[in-house]
């Protein structure tokens, strides 16, 4: 079966018994105590249990390689077998093992070496995402070059959102079309390919299901608009190559355009309002301290989108101390319009996490968007009297949003931000109804 292992086959064995090998035998460290001076004698047997597990799944990954090398007609097969152990650049030759193909798989059209072409795009867009996520997290924590990318939400932008779903979908495009296939086979394989980028990402946590869930539409569209490109354009031999090369070298020029002219922050301001039967000066008496809001039964909130649980203002009159108590943390604020029974404004003077990233199995993910992308800077509420009583309360909110595309990301800022008011002017409305006029 394995004698001349297919691309597929040395990409699902080799690659995994090479990567589970070279991460305990090259960069596992000696199960040593605390002062790091002797060896802990009760981890010492599970240790060499793994370190010989380690080792069967090496030889295994030194024989597709050496046979996978042998079917490509390369010299010294042997040899190639051991290099891929080469700390750091083994892993390049074992890449280039799983990604090249001869002449008769490339021309093949049958299921399993489309599916071994297919991978190509899939290890790539792999990639791109970990350097990505890698490179950004270095140069925002060490600050070794001025870039953009700390204030647009780190590696959170277009090379990633618009870049690689299109790249990715211009690739099964072109391999699709070169092996024979239908265009919806082309998209049907862009989807496959961007699904399991996504969970890789979800299962590495580098992302949370949440923020998932939101990207898809965005990144889907784009994958389909990359596999009608490549698809549809994809009319001789010698253009298989430039399309995908153009494609997933954009990636690399958004990337530099992005990193050193980052794109303008979004600021934009989100309104709701509502009518209450109770007299302005009983709905102003509810919005001093917003106390008791009930437990919220909104899906996007119980998955960590912050959310508020309280407020109280410290004192009266502009300049009065104002604390808004949000599922994620205190957000401190400072009253500038006072005027009892009809307007209240404050500005927001710091912005706690805009969500708890939830990843698989309930796990708990620190991503630098969460605190960057998103920033309150003003709200405040707006009282109009109405005839028998009645009052109408807008609630006013004034945000920055500081991740690319903003504008698709700003769709669903909105919706979350007319949830939020909602959710307070509700309650607003509970409370001043049901209690007695002062």
């Amino acid at each position: 079966m394995l004698s001349k292992p297919s691309r597929l086959q040395t990409v699902l064995l080799m690659l995994p018994a090479w990567a589970f090998s070279h991460a305990v035998l090259v960069f596992r460290v000696l199960p040593l105590d605390p002062k790091g001076t002797a060896l802990i004698p009760d981890k010492v047997l599970p240790f060499m249990l793994l370190f010989g597990l380690a080792g069967g799944f090496a030889a295994i990954a030194s024989y597709v390689a050496a046979r996978r090398a042998q079917t490509l007609g390369w010299s010294l097969p042997a040899i190639i077998g051991l290099l891929i152990h080469v700390p750091f650049a083994g892993a390049g030759l074992a890449l280039w093992l799983a990604a090249t193909g001869d002449e008769q798989e490339n021309a093949s059209p049958s299921p399993l070496a489309v599916a071994g072409r297919l991978i190509v795009p899939f290890i790539l867009a792999c990639l791109v995402c970990a350097a990505l996520t890698v490179g950004f997290d270095y140069v925002t924590k060490n600050a070794q070059v001025a870039t953009g990318l700390k204030q647009t939400g780190g590696y959170f932008g277009l090379a990633i959102f618009a870049g690689l779903p299109f790249a990715t979908g211009v690739s099964s495009g072109v391999i699709i079309r070169r092996a024979g296939g239908s265009f919806g086979q082309a998209v049907a394989a862009a989807m496959t390919l961007i699904g399991g980028v996504i969970l890789i990402l979800c299962g590495m946590l580098m992302e949370g299901v949440i923020c998932v869930v939101m990207a898809a539409p965005f990144g889907a569209a784009l994958a389909f608009l990359g596999a009608v490109a490549g698809y549809f354009l994809a009319r001789a031999k010698a253009a298989d190559g430039t399309l995908q090369s153009a494609a997933w070298l954009a990636i690399v020029a958004i990337v530099g355009v992005e990193g050193w002219h980052p794109p303008a922050p979004l600021e934009a301001t989100t309104s709701s309002e509502i009518v209450i039967d109770a007299t302005p000066a009983r709905v102003w008496a509810e919005l001093h301290d917003i106390r008791d809001l009930p437990k919220t039964d909104n899906l996007l909130f119980q998955f960590g989108i912050a959310h508020p649980i309280g407020t109280a203002t410290d004192g009266q009159g502009v300049g009065s101390a104002r604390l808004c108590k949000l599922s994620t943390g205190d957000m401190p604020e400072i009253v500038t319009v006072w005027k009892p029974g009809q307007e209240l404004r404050f500005k927001v003077l710091s912005t706690p996490p805009s969500m708890r990233e939830t990843g698989f199995f309930g796990r708990t993910i620190d991503t630098t968007h969460i605190h960057s992308a998103y920033a309150s800077l003003e709200g405040g509420f707006r009282l109009e009297p109405l005839p028998g009583g009645r009052t109408r309360v807008t609630g006013e909110s004034h945000y920055l949003l500081n991740i690319a595309p903003a504008s698709y990301w700003n769709l669903w800022t909105e919706a979350i931000v007319h949830m939020v008011q909602r959710r307070v002017l509700d309650h607003v409305k509970t409370r001043a109804e049901n209690a007695p006029e002062a």
